[in-house]
């Protein structure tokens, strides 16, 4: 086994990251012409999209949660466990309260006029929210369950650093166990027996205290990138076996898709369609991790400084933008085929827009998810994942 002593250069985390959170942009477009219950449609739907969105739903998350729990750990090397705990709050609470009062409630408020629901202002709306009637149906957070999340994975790996050998004694346990053949074979067991087990149980619910599944799931990956991203044994067999991964994918998608698609896709009581989709899921991540390991570790650019800056802010305001431009656009009447391109430019566009306003603003680049301008590190190559655009 091989562990490295401290931060390594991991630009193909970096990369990964950004490659994620833009798939999950492109899916949140997609999701306005989709046949599913979200904020705000187009007057196109879709029902291909019922199948199309099996292309990146069963890794793309799971995959940003493994890749955060990686670049935590580079963090724990010159950080005690209570400067790991406080650097976390510094920079997940003060965008999740500024989310959650600003950014969510505008979306909220939409949503609400579009479907009937409210036909008031917008300041009657956060009233409502926020008054103690509101509050008894719970806030609403929308996407920043997953900055909520993180931050309670972020206090579990903490609980972890405090006992540093047992932590020693997880990555070799976990090295040993995934070693060769299995760094592919027993995730997907793990993967399959949650999703048999769990998911049928309890769903996908994004709520903190009623989502034992997504927790088994995510805080699994989180936990994984923490512990095995500095075993370089584990990542060259995740080199090694990048192919089986790409072959297991494209045998798993065309099933998964027949499988939504069919009437009987759920037979034998959804056993068979939970195992292809486990499959699918581990098998694009290997896939993912094994290429990104052995060709983007020394990717380096200033397109990648950049983005890996903006990603937390470009992340907080998507979503607002979209549903905003989706309200203004929806009545114009537009075909899709130039609807959905303007949709897609609007909301990356006026994402990286806000970036480039509030980063040169700096008493309020810590609720944009940015850190203070004295705080800031150099954006020299070589600095590990952790340090630089460090994500949700």
């Amino acid at each position: 086994m091989q562990t490295a002593s401290g931060p390594v250069r991991r630009l193909d985390l970096d990369w990964i990251r950004l490659s994620a959170f833009g798939l999950l942009i492109l899916y949140h477009v997609g999701l306005v012409y989709a046949p599913y219950d979200w904020h705000m449609h187009s007057t196109h739907t879709f029902e291909w999209m019922r199948e199309g969105v099996l292309i990146t739903n069963p890794w793309r998350l799971t995959l940003l949660f493994l890749v955060s729990g990686a670049a935590l750990r580079f963090m724990t090397a010159r950080r005690s466990a209570g400067q790991v705990a406080r650097a976390r709050a510094k920079r997940l609470i003060p965008p999740l309260i500024f989310g959650t009062l600003v950014l969510v409630p505008i979306q909220s408020w939409i949503e609400a006029m579009d479907k009937g629901g409210w036909s008031g202002g917008f300041s009657g709306w956060w009233w409502h929210e926020f008054s103690l009637s509101g509050l008894s149906n719970g806030v609403p957070v929308n996407h920043l369950w997953f900055i909520i999340y993180i931050a309670v994975y972020s206090a579990v790996a903490v609980l972890l650093m405090l006992r540093p050998t047992e932590l020693a004694r997880a990555e070799a346990g976990l090295v040993r166990v995934l070693s060769g053949w299995r760094v592919i074979a027993v995730p997907i067991v793990y993967l399959i027996v949650i999703r048999l087990i769990l998911f049928p149980m309890f769903g996908l619910t994004n709520r903190l205290t009623h989502d034992w599944y997504n927790h088994a799931l995510s805080l699994g990956a989180f936990l994984f990138g923490f512990l095995v991203v500095r075993q370089e044994s584990v990542w060259r067999d995740l080199e090694r076996y990048r192919w089986v991964g790409v072959v297991l994918a494209c045998i798993a998608l065309p099933i998964m898709m027949l499988q939504t698609a069919h009437p009987g896709g759920g037979a034998f009581w959804g056993i068979p369609r939970g195992v292809v989709f486990a499959i699918d899921q581990w098998a694009v991540i290997t896939a993912i991790l094994g290429f990104g390991s052995l060709y983007l570790r020394r990717a380096d650019s200033r397109v990648l400084h950049y983005l890996s800056d903006a990603v937390f802010t470009c992340y907080l305001a998507h979503q607002t933008i979209l549903v905003v431009a989706v309200w203004l656009i929806q009545a114009r009447g537009w075909p899709a085929w130039i609807e959905a391109p303007v949709l897609t430019v609007i909301t990356i566009g006026g994402s990286l827009l806000i970036y480039e306003i509030v980063r040169r603003i700096p008493l309020i680049r810590p609720i944009w998810g940015l850190k203070p301008l004295t705080a800031r590190p150099s954006a020299a190559p070589g600095l590990p994942t952790a340090e630089r655009g460090d994500p949700a």
